[in-house]
């Protein structure tokens, strides 16, 4: 690891880069965006014609990026610029998966054709209203179209799901044939010794300090880009992603910079098509001779095995109805048992097994495996091997394995019969995760079992605080999640679904200053960081550029570690499951902080929306003082003269990932009262509202109360709710919320991305918490509520 001496250079360096950026940047007013409107034709159908929409859609002429990496271990314009351009290329592919009538089986038949029908001949966009403000053009729709076109945006949705599904399954392949498990700093595979800073085997600190990475070959081993959407999310996850990399001993990956060059060069500016190197295509080849590297030719089965009898199975990815009639597609999407729904149900093909395979049943299957590694090459189980701080937590001088008290979980395994794959393989059929937990509990009350599990230990018959800590965490990573890696990437990818439609519609990209934003909104993650560093057990919530730049450090992982070990003494994660209670208060909490140290707004927008919901943030020095608010640049009356936009999209928003609601009576009661307290702070404020309207003699053009706001819900169809708050939708749970294997229920799947960054180990209760049920919760949703049509999957 670097020196102290190391790290306050690189400190020292980054302040006057910083400084030299303020003086430069932040003082200019932010310009305005060129995005083109959509064309109306183009709103209202399914597919929109990439060709004829070339010449308006591409990119600005940026011109050669320089992507050599900073010395100050921060993001760089064009590491920003290229992420956006990828984030464009991701929502394409949604688009057109979404679109592709028949994938999977799965058709819309006539129903399409009425739902293009209604969103364009019926459909009446609203007087007063934003158009666009959350992704789609607002529109009133009569009961029977409204109910065809949330069927149709559910059934295009579920096309997504089982193609996210399959790019999951693609990318374990990559990750485990393509990647090496071994380097030259770590030749074989890392154990529970290697912990032990008395053996020099292989230390394992020296996973973040020595050897290099695959830099050199990536232009051979580039992925399909569903394969890279998957890698992306699994990297906006980092302590997920360091842990499974320490157990899988990924180390050169994991010291491997993110191909930000590459990726650029292979994207098209005009199209967002992605075209790798040639070699990348014949290194899949080769490795994957029978595996096509076009996703969509892609056309077998789910492949695993029996968890109980190891029988390798087929599965469907989906059970699509022939008829689209549109009450059976209802049942289809309630009903659905393939690999990619929420209610797989198959019975093992071997007669004499007799299981009947669940997705809970492939997460115990899942913990047998991790259990057999622990026995079979002492390998640690996930959850085991992080601290607090989230780096390796080696063990204590005079420690060993066998009294390291993070690795209780582990010697569970090692010493109790009980624990072993082999007698929990005979119980399967009526093991769930909810029971492994109530056992777990059990265990460590029975003193007797406790000092068979700490033999070695001075005294027996105690539980130290960080093996109950160390017993939680790693039954966290089985809950909702029965694949090979520490959480579900299927909901990881689509927890991130609304930050790449956000950045598709902000459209950065095509600023005629994409450049100059860039610095601003680097400077501006550097200074949210220091926030994080200056308060350690408060949350920080990220707007939407502060996020875009937290998001592209996140992607090179060794060098994130080293900048955020050295700004805030811990490895800061990325923390997407904060409940909605805690998210406004969180956010307030930010934005006094950022503008009582730094003296600039933290959320600037010109939509008549947000400045009604900002105004209550705004400190009083920032009034008195800030030059952009002395020039009234932001004054409603200035929008259309300035060029500014009033879409509620465009602008540094709260990161719009999903915050979720926990199913507990305190969750629900407390964010009730929040709802309550959001709800009359919005009616003052709208008055007022109303007010400066009236005296300024334009109440006519007062802004209408009506469908204020949209959110999106689990299957990007709107759903109303009076104030613009990130999502209160989870889409990883709920009726229609399933997203695959692994979402829908637990802690690890919570359906959000959002919200914050917390430096803090979650404590005994909040762990609890956070494996608690998650239910599908939309405040406000009625049948009635709902007037509005989503173009997700409608245009470009």
């Amino acid at each position: 690891m670097e020196s102290k001496a190391d790290r306050k250079l690189a400190n020292e360096k980054r302040k006057s880069y910083i400084k030299e950026v303020e003086k430069e940047a932040l003082q200019e007013t932010p310009p305005p965006y060129s995005s083109q409107a959509v064309d109306e034709k183009a709103a209202s159908a399914n597919v929109p014609a990439v060709e004829e929409e070339a010449a308006e859609t591409a990119a600005p002429g940026i011109g050669k990026l320089d992507f050599t990496p900073s010395p100050l271990d921060i993001p760089t314009t064009a590491e920003c610029l290229a992420h956006l351009k990828l984030l464009h290329a991701f929502a394409k592919l949604r688009h057109e998966i979404g679109n592709t009538e028949g994938l999977y089986g799965i058709c819309l038949g006539k129903l399409g054709e009425v739902d293009e029908k209604g969103g364009d001949a019926k459909a009446k966009i609203k007087d007063n209203q934003p158009e666009d403000v959350h992704g789609q053009k607002t529109v009133m729709l009569g009961d029977e179209e409204k109910a065809v076109a949330q069927l149709a945006e559910r059934i295009r949705e579920k096309r997504w799901t089982v193609f996210v599904n399959k790019a999951v399954d693609r990318f374990e392949k990559w990750w485990t044939r393509m990647l090496p498990s071994t380097s030259d700093t770590f030749p074989t595979h890392i154990q529970m010794d290697d912990f032990d800073p008395t053996l020099h085997r292989h230390h394992v600190h020296r996973f973040f300090s020595d050897g290099e990475g695959l830099d050199r070959q990536m232009q051979f081993i580039m992925p399909p880009l569903e394969v890279l959407m998957v890698w992306h999310s699994y990297l906006l996850n980092p302590r997920n992603y360091l842990e499974d990399s320490i157990r899988g001993t990924k180390h050169a990956i994991w010291m491997t910079r993110f191909p930000w060059e590459i990726i650029y060069n292979a994207i098209d500016s005009q199209t967002f098509e992605y075209k790798p190197p040639g070699e990348s295509r014949m290194a899949w080849k080769e490795v994957f001779p029978t595996l096509p590297w076009d996703a969509l030719k892609d056309e077998g089965e789910k492949v695993m095995a029996c968890p109980k009898c190891s029988e390798s199975i087929n599965v469907p990815w989906t059970c699509p109805p022939a008829s689209t009639d549109a009450a059976v597609l209802e049942t289809y999407l309630a009903t659905d048992t393939g690999f990619a729904s929420e209610k797989l149900y198959l019975d093992c093909p071997d007669g004499k097994c007799g299981l009947i395979i669940t997705h809970e049943k492939l997460r115990v299957g899942k913990f047998l495996r991790d259990a057999a590694e622990v026995l079979g090459r002492s390998i640690p189980l996930p959850g085991t091997i992080l601290d607090s701080k989230g780096l390796p937590q080696l063990m204590d001088k005079n420690k060993h394995a066998g009294t390291h008290d993070p690795f209780f979980p582990n010697r569970m395994v090692q010493h109790l019969y009980e624990w072993s794959p082999l007698a929990l393989g005979h119980e399967l059929n009526s093991l769930s995760i909810a029971r492994l937990k109530e056992r777990t509990q059990s265990l460590i009350k029975a003193k007797e079992r406790v000092s068979l599990v700490n033999k070695q230990q001075y005294r027996t018959d105690f539980v130290a605080k960080e093996s109950k800590i160390a017993v939680r965490k790693m039954l966290s990573h089985y809950w909702d999640n029965s694949s090979s890696f520490g959480l579900d990437l299927v909901g990881a990818v689509v927890r991130q679904s609304s930050f790449v439609l956000k950045m598709r519609k902000i459209d950065w990209l095509h600023s005629p200053s994409a450049t100059n934003t860039m610095q601003r909104l680097i400077v501006k993650y550097h200074r949210f960081i220091r926030l994080i560093a200056d308060n350690p057990k408060k949350i920080a919530v990220p707007t939407l550029d502060v996020d875009l730049a937290w998001h592209t450090h996140q992607l090179t992982p060794k060098v994130y570690l080293r900048y955020t070990v050295a700004e805030t003494k811990k490895f800061l994660n990325h923390d997407d499951k904060i409940p909605e209670s805690n998210l406004n208060s969180s956010f307030q909490w930010t934005t006094i902080q950022y503008e009582k140290k730094y003296g600039q707004p933290y959320s600037e927008c010109a939509c008549w929306y947000c400045e009604v919901t900002r105004e209550p943030l705004r400190s009083s020095f920032t009034n008195k003082f800030n030059p952009l608010r002395a020039t009234k640049t932001y004054d409603v009356d200035k929008i259309s003269e300035k060029g500014l936009p009033r879409d509620a999209t465009i602008g540094p928003h709260v990161s719009s990932h999903n915050a979720v609601s926990m199913d507990t009576p305190l969750a629900h009661s407390t964010a009730a009262q929040q709802r309550r307290r959001e709800l009359e702070e919005l009616d003052l404020a709208y008055i007022k509202v109303q007010k400066r309207y009236q005296k300024k003699k334009k109440a006519a053009e007062t802004p209408s109360r009506e469908g204020d706001a949209y959110i999106y819900g689990a299957y990007g169809y709107p759903m109303y709710y009076p104030v613009y708050v990130p999502y209160y939708a989870d889409p990883g749970c709920g009726e229609y919320g399933h997203v695959g294997y692994g979402t829908g229920g637990g802690g690890c799947a919570a359906g959000t991305c959002a919200a914050g960054a917390t430096t803090e180990e979650p404590t005994i209760e909040e762990e609890d918490m956070r494996n608690a049920t998650y239910t599908y919760f939309v405040p406000g949703m009625s049948s009635t509520t709902c007037n509005c049509v989503s173009d997700d999957f409608k245009s470009e």
